[in-house]
Protein backbone atom coordinates (compact mmCIF):
# COMPACT_ATOMS: atom_id res chain seq x y z
CA UNK A 1 0.00 0.00 0.00
CA UNK A 2 1.25 3.49 -0.84
CA UNK A 3 0.73 6.38 1.57
CA UNK A 4 0.59 10.07 0.73
CA UNK A 5 2.81 12.00 3.11
CA UNK A 6 1.40 15.44 2.30
CA UNK A 7 -1.12 17.14 0.07
CA UNK A 8 -0.95 20.44 -1.71
CA UNK A 9 -3.63 23.00 -0.86
CA UNK A 10 -4.38 23.00 -4.62
CA UNK A 11 -5.20 19.26 -4.65
CA UNK A 12 -8.51 18.44 -6.49
CA UNK A 13 -10.50 15.26 -6.89
CA UNK A 14 -10.52 14.65 -10.62
CA UNK A 15 -13.70 13.14 -12.02
CA UNK A 16 -14.95 12.13 -15.41
CA UNK A 17 -14.91 14.82 -18.05
CA UNK A 18 -12.20 16.76 -16.26
CA UNK A 19 -14.45 17.96 -13.46
CA UNK A 20 -12.43 19.02 -10.41
CA UNK A 21 -13.70 19.14 -6.84
CA UNK A 22 -11.65 21.11 -4.33
CA UNK A 23 -10.88 19.41 -1.02
CA UNK A 24 -11.46 21.06 2.35
CA UNK A 25 -8.35 21.98 4.36
CA UNK A 26 -6.85 18.80 5.80
CA UNK A 27 -4.09 18.19 8.36
CA UNK A 28 -1.97 16.72 5.59
CA UNK A 29 -2.00 20.10 3.82
CA UNK A 30 -0.03 21.74 6.60
CA UNK A 31 3.48 22.69 5.62
CA UNK A 32 4.92 20.75 8.53
CA UNK A 33 4.05 17.07 8.89
CA UNK A 34 5.20 14.08 10.89
CA UNK A 35 7.89 13.63 8.22
CA UNK A 36 9.10 17.19 8.62
CA UNK A 37 11.63 18.65 11.04
CA UNK A 38 11.06 17.69 14.68
CA UNK A 39 9.84 20.27 17.15
CA UNK A 40 12.50 22.42 18.74
CA UNK A 41 13.60 21.14 22.16
CA UNK A 42 12.37 23.11 25.17
CA UNK A 43 14.65 25.72 26.70
CA UNK A 44 16.41 24.35 29.77
CA UNK A 45 19.11 25.78 32.03
CA UNK A 46 20.97 23.98 34.81
CA UNK A 47 23.85 24.88 37.14
CA UNK A 48 26.26 22.12 38.23
CA UNK A 49 28.28 23.26 41.26
CA UNK A 50 31.25 21.76 43.09
CA UNK A 51 33.05 23.48 45.95
CA UNK A 52 36.71 24.22 46.63
CA UNK A 53 37.86 25.15 43.15
CA UNK A 54 40.51 23.63 40.87
CA UNK A 55 44.13 24.65 41.63
CA UNK A 56 45.80 26.24 38.61
CA UNK A 57 48.35 23.43 38.03
CA UNK A 58 45.47 20.99 37.48
CA UNK A 59 43.77 23.37 35.05
CA UNK A 60 46.98 23.85 33.07
CA UNK A 61 47.53 20.09 32.78
CA UNK A 62 44.18 19.64 31.03
CA UNK A 63 41.65 16.83 31.39
CA UNK A 64 44.04 14.44 33.12
CA UNK A 65 44.70 13.56 36.75
CA UNK A 66 42.07 15.18 38.99
CA UNK A 67 40.17 16.43 35.90
CA UNK A 68 39.99 12.97 34.30
CA UNK A 69 36.24 12.59 35.04
CA UNK A 70 35.59 15.35 32.50
CA UNK A 71 37.54 13.68 29.67
CA UNK A 72 34.49 11.85 28.21
CA UNK A 73 32.86 15.27 27.80
CA UNK A 74 35.67 16.92 25.82
CA UNK A 75 33.58 16.97 22.64
CA UNK A 76 30.46 18.06 24.46
CA UNK A 77 31.51 21.09 26.50
CA UNK A 78 33.68 24.19 26.47
CA UNK A 79 36.07 24.29 29.45
CA UNK A 80 37.32 27.70 30.46
CA UNK A 81 40.39 28.88 32.35
CA UNK A 82 41.18 32.44 33.41
CA UNK A 83 37.81 33.68 34.73
CA UNK A 84 38.38 36.06 37.65
CA UNK A 85 35.90 35.90 40.51
CA UNK A 86 35.75 37.29 44.05
CA UNK A 87 38.21 36.11 46.70
CA UNK A 88 37.10 34.12 49.75
CA UNK A 89 34.25 31.69 50.20
CA UNK A 90 31.37 34.01 51.24
CA UNK A 91 31.72 36.38 48.27
CA UNK A 92 32.70 33.77 45.68
CA UNK A 93 29.97 31.32 46.69
CA UNK A 94 27.26 33.95 46.52
CA UNK A 95 28.52 35.19 43.15
CA UNK A 96 28.51 31.74 41.56
CA UNK A 97 26.12 31.73 38.55
CA UNK A 98 25.08 35.30 39.49
CA UNK A 99 28.24 37.31 38.83
CA UNK A 100 27.72 39.75 41.70
CA UNK A 101 28.58 39.44 45.42
CA UNK A 102 25.69 38.50 47.71
CA UNK A 103 23.78 41.10 49.69
CA UNK A 104 24.16 38.96 52.82
CA UNK A 105 24.38 35.27 53.72
CA UNK A 106 20.70 34.77 52.82
CA UNK A 107 20.30 37.00 49.77
CA UNK A 108 22.03 36.90 46.39
CA UNK A 109 23.08 40.02 44.51
CA UNK A 110 20.59 39.26 41.74
CA UNK A 111 19.10 36.41 39.72
CA UNK A 112 21.20 33.42 38.67
CA UNK A 113 21.71 32.80 34.97
CA UNK A 114 19.39 29.79 34.85
CA UNK A 115 16.51 31.90 36.17
CA UNK A 116 17.22 34.70 33.69
CA UNK A 117 17.19 32.25 30.80
CA UNK A 118 13.83 30.87 31.95
CA UNK A 119 12.28 34.32 32.30
CA UNK A 120 13.45 35.21 28.81
CA UNK A 121 12.27 31.96 27.21
CA UNK A 122 8.76 31.73 28.70
CA UNK A 123 6.07 34.41 28.63
CA UNK A 124 5.02 33.71 32.22
CA UNK A 125 8.61 33.70 33.44
CA UNK A 126 8.65 29.95 34.05
CA UNK A 127 8.08 26.81 31.98
CA UNK A 128 4.75 24.93 32.02
CA UNK A 129 6.15 22.14 34.18
CA UNK A 130 4.95 20.77 37.55
CA UNK A 131 8.05 22.18 39.26
CA UNK A 132 9.54 25.57 38.52
CA UNK A 133 13.03 24.25 39.31
CA UNK A 134 14.65 21.48 41.33
CA UNK A 135 17.98 20.99 43.09
CA UNK A 136 19.72 17.98 44.56
CA UNK A 137 23.09 17.22 46.13
CA UNK A 138 24.96 17.09 49.43
CA UNK A 139 26.78 19.40 51.86
CA UNK A 140 27.61 19.56 55.57
CA UNK A 141 28.50 22.98 57.00
CA UNK A 142 26.93 26.46 56.90
CA UNK A 143 23.28 25.47 56.89
CA UNK A 144 22.64 28.98 58.23
CA UNK A 145 24.35 30.61 55.22
CA UNK A 146 22.32 29.67 52.11
CA UNK A 147 24.48 31.70 49.72
CA UNK A 148 27.16 29.05 50.22
CA UNK A 149 24.98 26.19 48.95
CA UNK A 150 21.97 27.66 47.10
CA UNK A 151 22.80 27.99 43.39
CA UNK A 152 19.55 29.17 41.80
CA UNK A 153 18.12 32.60 42.65
CA UNK A 154 15.15 34.65 41.45
CA UNK A 155 15.16 38.32 40.44
CA UNK A 156 14.78 39.37 44.09
CA UNK A 157 17.87 37.44 45.12
CA UNK A 158 15.75 34.83 46.92
CA UNK A 159 16.11 31.04 46.53
CA UNK A 160 14.50 29.79 43.35
CA UNK A 161 13.96 26.25 44.60
CA UNK A 162 14.75 23.96 47.50
CA UNK A 163 17.56 21.42 47.79
CA UNK A 164 16.80 17.72 48.32
CA UNK A 165 19.75 15.77 49.69
CA UNK A 166 18.38 12.24 50.07
CA UNK A 167 17.65 9.72 47.30
CA UNK A 168 14.32 8.71 48.83
CA UNK A 169 13.33 12.36 49.25
CA UNK A 170 14.02 13.07 45.59
CA UNK A 171 12.08 9.97 44.51
CA UNK A 172 9.07 10.99 46.61
CA UNK A 173 9.12 14.53 45.20
CA UNK A 174 8.99 13.30 41.61
CA UNK A 175 7.16 9.99 41.68
CA UNK A 176 5.13 9.92 44.90
CA UNK A 177 5.37 7.85 48.03
CA UNK A 178 7.01 4.45 47.54
CA UNK A 179 4.69 1.45 47.96
CA UNK A 180 4.21 0.54 51.60
CA UNK A 181 5.19 3.96 52.97
CA UNK A 182 2.80 5.82 55.32
CA UNK A 183 0.25 8.17 53.78
CA UNK A 184 -0.44 11.84 54.59
CA UNK A 185 -0.94 12.68 58.26
CA UNK A 186 -4.15 14.40 59.49
CA UNK A 187 -2.12 17.61 59.75
CA UNK A 188 -1.05 17.24 56.10
CA UNK A 189 -4.67 16.79 55.03
CA UNK A 190 -5.79 19.89 56.95
CA UNK A 191 -2.99 21.91 55.36
CA UNK A 192 -4.00 20.72 51.90
CA UNK A 193 -7.62 21.77 52.44
CA UNK A 194 -6.48 25.25 53.53
CA UNK A 195 -4.31 25.50 50.43
CA UNK A 196 -7.30 24.63 48.25
CA UNK A 197 -9.05 27.77 49.53
CA UNK A 198 -5.96 29.91 49.03
CA UNK A 199 -5.53 28.68 45.46
CA UNK A 200 -9.10 29.69 44.61
CA UNK A 201 -8.44 33.22 45.87
CA UNK A 202 -5.17 33.51 43.97
CA UNK A 203 -6.88 32.41 40.76
CA UNK A 204 -9.16 35.43 41.06
CA UNK A 205 -6.32 37.88 41.73
CA UNK A 206 -4.30 36.60 38.77
CA UNK A 207 -7.22 36.82 36.35
CA UNK A 208 -8.38 39.73 34.18
CA UNK A 209 -11.17 40.36 36.69
CA UNK A 210 -8.72 41.84 39.19
CA UNK A 211 -7.45 45.39 38.89
CA UNK A 212 -3.81 44.39 39.43
CA UNK A 213 -1.07 45.31 36.98
CA UNK A 214 0.37 42.69 34.64
CA UNK A 215 3.62 42.66 36.63
CA UNK A 216 1.78 42.10 39.91
CA UNK A 217 -0.34 39.35 38.40
CA UNK A 218 2.80 37.68 37.07
CA UNK A 219 4.38 37.74 40.50
CA UNK A 220 1.21 36.32 42.07
CA UNK A 221 1.12 33.62 39.39
CA UNK A 222 4.64 32.56 40.38
CA UNK A 223 3.48 32.40 43.99
CA UNK A 224 0.44 30.35 42.94
CA UNK A 225 2.76 27.89 41.24
CA UNK A 226 4.76 27.52 44.45
CA UNK A 227 1.52 26.75 46.32
CA UNK A 228 0.66 24.08 43.76
CA UNK A 229 4.11 22.58 44.28
CA UNK A 230 3.51 22.55 48.03
CA UNK A 231 0.19 20.75 47.53
CA UNK A 232 1.93 18.08 45.51
CA UNK A 233 4.62 17.67 48.14
CA UNK A 234 2.06 17.20 50.90
CA UNK A 235 0.04 14.74 48.85
CA UNK A 236 3.26 13.02 47.65
CA UNK A 237 1.73 12.05 44.31
CA UNK A 238 3.54 11.39 41.06
CA UNK A 239 4.16 14.53 38.99
CA UNK A 240 4.46 12.72 35.65
CA UNK A 241 2.05 14.27 33.16
CA UNK A 242 0.91 17.09 35.45
CA UNK A 243 0.69 20.70 34.33
CA UNK A 244 1.71 21.46 30.77
CA UNK A 245 4.72 19.16 30.80
CA UNK A 246 5.65 16.97 27.85
CA UNK A 247 7.25 13.76 29.10
CA UNK A 248 9.93 12.50 26.74
CA UNK A 249 10.51 8.99 25.46
CA UNK A 250 11.67 6.69 28.21
CA UNK A 251 9.96 8.65 30.97
CA UNK A 252 8.81 6.29 33.70
CA UNK A 253 8.85 6.04 37.47
CA UNK A 254 11.92 4.02 38.48
CA UNK A 255 12.10 1.64 41.40
CA UNK A 256 12.32 3.42 44.74
CA UNK A 257 15.89 3.73 46.03
CA UNK A 258 16.99 1.89 49.14
CA UNK A 259 16.20 3.76 52.33
CA UNK A 260 19.68 3.18 53.78
CA UNK A 261 21.67 5.05 51.13
CA UNK A 262 24.08 7.67 52.46
CA UNK A 263 22.72 11.18 53.09
CA UNK A 264 24.64 14.23 54.30
CA UNK A 265 23.84 15.80 57.67
CA UNK A 266 23.98 19.60 57.93
CA UNK A 267 25.02 21.96 60.72
CA UNK A 268 25.23 25.70 61.19
CA UNK A 269 28.54 27.51 60.86
CA UNK A 270 31.91 25.94 60.12
CA UNK A 271 33.17 22.73 61.66
CA UNK A 272 34.01 19.30 60.37
CA UNK A 273 31.25 16.81 59.77
CA UNK A 274 31.48 13.08 60.36
CA UNK A 275 33.96 10.97 58.39
CA UNK A 276 32.26 9.31 55.45
CA UNK A 277 33.27 6.51 53.11
CA UNK A 278 34.18 8.06 49.76
CA UNK A 279 32.46 5.29 47.79
CA UNK A 280 29.23 5.83 49.76
CA UNK A 281 29.21 9.55 48.94
CA UNK A 282 29.73 8.94 45.23
CA UNK A 283 27.25 6.06 44.92
CA UNK A 284 24.50 7.94 46.77
CA UNK A 285 25.06 11.04 44.64
CA UNK A 286 24.81 8.95 41.46
CA UNK A 287 21.48 7.51 42.57
CA UNK A 288 20.19 11.05 43.07
CA UNK A 289 21.63 12.03 39.69
CA UNK A 290 19.72 9.17 38.02
CA UNK A 291 16.48 10.33 39.67
CA UNK A 292 17.14 13.99 38.86
CA UNK A 293 17.87 13.13 35.22
CA UNK A 294 14.67 11.10 35.00
CA UNK A 295 12.86 14.19 36.31
CA UNK A 296 14.33 16.17 33.40
CA UNK A 297 13.43 13.40 30.94
CA UNK A 298 9.85 13.41 32.27
CA UNK A 299 9.75 17.22 31.89
CA UNK A 300 9.00 17.77 35.58
CA UNK A 301 11.31 20.83 35.61
CA UNK A 302 13.55 22.66 33.15
CA UNK A 303 15.93 24.50 35.45
CA UNK A 304 17.71 24.01 38.76
CA UNK A 305 21.07 22.86 40.05
CA UNK A 306 23.12 20.05 41.53
CA UNK A 307 25.49 20.52 44.45
CA UNK A 308 28.68 18.67 45.38
CA UNK A 309 29.63 20.32 48.71
CA UNK A 310 29.01 23.92 49.72
CA UNK A 311 31.68 26.62 49.66
CA UNK A 312 34.07 26.25 52.60
CA UNK A 313 32.69 22.81 53.43
CA UNK A 314 34.66 20.46 55.68
CA UNK A 315 34.59 16.99 54.13
CA UNK A 316 36.53 14.06 55.59
CA UNK A 317 36.52 10.83 53.59
CA UNK A 318 37.81 7.36 54.33
CA UNK A 319 38.29 4.15 52.39
CA UNK A 320 39.87 3.35 49.04
CA UNK A 321 39.07 5.58 46.08
CA UNK A 322 40.11 5.44 42.41
CA UNK A 323 41.79 8.66 41.27
CA UNK A 324 42.48 8.48 37.54
CA UNK A 325 43.32 4.79 37.72
CA UNK A 326 45.27 4.96 40.98
CA UNK A 327 43.74 3.53 44.17
CA UNK A 328 44.35 5.90 47.08
CA UNK A 329 43.46 5.85 50.78
CA UNK A 330 41.24 8.89 51.29
CA UNK A 331 41.92 8.88 55.04
CA UNK A 332 45.46 10.08 54.26
CA UNK A 333 44.06 13.27 52.67
CA UNK A 334 42.52 14.54 55.90
CA UNK A 335 39.94 17.29 55.52
CA UNK A 336 39.18 18.95 52.16
CA UNK A 337 39.06 22.56 53.30
CA UNK A 338 42.35 22.32 55.18
CA UNK A 339 43.98 20.80 52.11
CA UNK A 340 42.89 23.82 50.06
CA UNK A 341 44.49 26.16 52.60
CA UNK A 342 47.70 24.11 52.70
CA UNK A 343 48.08 24.31 48.91
CA UNK A 344 48.78 28.05 49.17
CA UNK A 345 48.62 30.61 46.38
CA UNK A 346 51.61 29.16 44.51
CA UNK A 347 51.49 25.38 44.98
CA UNK A 348 54.52 23.19 44.49
CA UNK A 349 54.04 20.35 42.02
CA UNK A 350 53.95 17.02 43.81
CA UNK A 351 53.51 18.51 47.27
CA UNK A 352 51.33 16.39 49.59
CA UNK A 353 48.80 19.20 50.00
CA UNK A 354 48.38 19.57 46.23
CA UNK A 355 48.12 15.81 45.75
CA UNK A 356 45.48 15.47 48.48
CA UNK A 357 43.57 18.44 47.13
CA UNK A 358 43.53 16.71 43.75
CA UNK A 359 41.89 13.65 45.27
CA UNK A 360 38.95 15.72 46.46
CA UNK A 361 38.75 17.60 43.13
CA UNK A 362 38.51 14.25 41.35
CA UNK A 363 35.81 12.98 43.72
CA UNK A 364 33.61 16.05 43.31
CA UNK A 365 34.12 16.17 39.55
CA UNK A 366 33.23 12.49 39.30
CA UNK A 367 29.86 13.41 40.80
CA UNK A 368 29.38 16.39 38.46
CA UNK A 369 30.56 14.51 35.38
CA UNK A 370 28.10 11.72 36.10
CA UNK A 371 25.18 14.19 36.01
CA UNK A 372 26.44 15.61 32.71
CA UNK A 373 26.88 12.14 31.19
CA UNK A 374 23.38 11.11 32.25
CA UNK A 375 21.97 14.17 30.50
CA UNK A 376 24.04 13.19 27.48
CA UNK A 377 22.60 9.67 27.47
CA UNK A 378 19.08 10.84 26.56
CA UNK A 379 18.48 11.48 22.85
CA UNK A 380 15.68 13.87 21.89
CA UNK A 381 13.56 14.02 18.69
CA UNK A 382 16.03 16.38 16.99
CA UNK A 383 18.73 13.71 17.22
CA UNK A 384 20.71 15.54 19.91
CA UNK A 385 20.93 14.77 23.59
CA UNK A 386 19.47 16.72 26.48
CA UNK A 387 23.00 17.90 27.30
CA UNK A 388 23.49 19.06 23.69
CA UNK A 389 20.19 20.95 23.64
CA UNK A 390 20.33 22.53 27.11
CA UNK A 391 22.33 25.33 28.69
CA UNK A 392 24.31 23.51 31.38
CA UNK A 393 26.91 25.45 33.33
CA UNK A 394 29.58 23.71 35.41
CA UNK A 395 31.09 26.02 38.01
CA UNK A 396 32.94 26.32 41.29
CA UNK A 397 33.72 29.09 43.76
CA UNK A 398 37.48 29.64 43.68
CA UNK A 399 40.70 29.00 41.77
CA UNK A 400 43.81 28.14 43.76
CA UNK A 401 43.59 28.28 47.57
CA UNK A 402 41.05 30.99 48.48
CA UNK A 403 41.77 33.27 45.53
CA UNK A 404 39.33 34.02 42.72
CA UNK A 405 42.00 33.97 40.02
CA UNK A 406 41.27 31.50 37.19
CA UNK A 407 38.02 29.98 38.42
CA UNK A 408 37.38 26.86 36.34
CA UNK A 409 34.08 26.61 34.43
CA UNK A 410 32.46 24.55 31.71
CA UNK A 411 29.45 25.14 29.49
CA UNK A 412 27.50 22.77 27.23
CA UNK A 413 26.79 23.38 23.56
CA UNK A 414 23.31 24.75 24.31
CA UNK A 415 21.93 23.68 20.91
CA UNK A 416 24.91 25.00 18.96
CA UNK A 417 25.55 28.27 20.80
CA UNK A 418 28.92 27.24 22.31
CA UNK A 419 31.93 25.36 20.92
CA UNK A 420 33.52 22.39 22.69
CA UNK A 421 37.17 22.62 23.64
CA UNK A 422 39.44 24.19 26.25
CA UNK A 423 39.78 27.96 26.19
CA UNK A 424 41.92 30.53 27.99
CA UNK A 425 39.73 33.58 28.50
CA UNK A 426 40.20 37.02 30.02
CA UNK A 427 37.64 38.79 32.16
CA UNK A 428 35.55 38.66 35.28
CA UNK A 429 32.90 36.17 36.28
CA UNK A 430 30.27 38.78 35.43
CA UNK A 431 31.86 39.24 31.98
CA UNK A 432 31.65 35.50 31.43
CA UNK A 433 28.00 35.22 32.50
CA UNK A 434 27.02 38.28 30.45
CA UNK A 435 28.71 36.71 27.41
CA UNK A 436 26.76 33.49 27.97
CA UNK A 437 23.53 35.47 28.23
CA UNK A 438 24.31 37.27 24.97
CA UNK A 439 24.90 33.92 23.24
CA UNK A 440 21.57 32.67 24.63
CA UNK A 441 19.76 35.63 23.09
CA UNK A 442 19.16 37.64 26.26
CA UNK A 443 20.66 40.80 24.79
CA UNK A 444 24.02 42.51 24.79
CA UNK A 445 27.22 41.29 23.21
CA UNK A 446 30.03 38.99 24.35
CA UNK A 447 32.71 40.75 26.36
CA UNK A 448 36.09 41.08 24.60
CA UNK A 449 38.27 38.21 25.74
CA UNK A 450 35.22 35.99 26.26
CA UNK A 451 34.12 35.23 22.70
CA UNK A 452 36.36 32.36 21.66
CA UNK A 453 34.07 29.64 22.98
CA UNK A 454 30.91 31.16 21.49
CA UNK A 455 29.79 29.64 18.18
Amino acid sequence: MRYLRSLSRRTFLRGAGGVGIALPFLDEMQTRSVWGAPAAPPTRAFNIFFAGGVPLPFQQAGLVGPLTPLLPLKDKMAFLRGIVGPDGHPASAGAAFVGKPPVDSNTAGGPSIDHEIMRHAYATGRPPTPLGAQAMGFFYAFLDQPTRWMKSWNELGQPNTDLIDTPIGLFTRFFGRPPGSPGPTPSDKRTTSVLDTVVAQYKFFTSDRSNLSIESRSRLAEHLDSIRELENRIAAVSLIGQGGSAPGAGCSAPAAPAANLYASVHHNGAGTGPSVVAADVVSSFKVMADLWTMGVKCDLFRSGFTLALCAGDHLVCTGPYNVAGQIVDMAAAGEAHSDNHAVGDNPTAGSPALVYSGWFVHLLLECCAYVLQQLDAVTEPNGKTILDNSFVLLGTDLGTNHVGRSVFHGVSRANGRFKPGTYDVQGSLLDFLDSCKAAMGLGGAPTPGMSGFIA
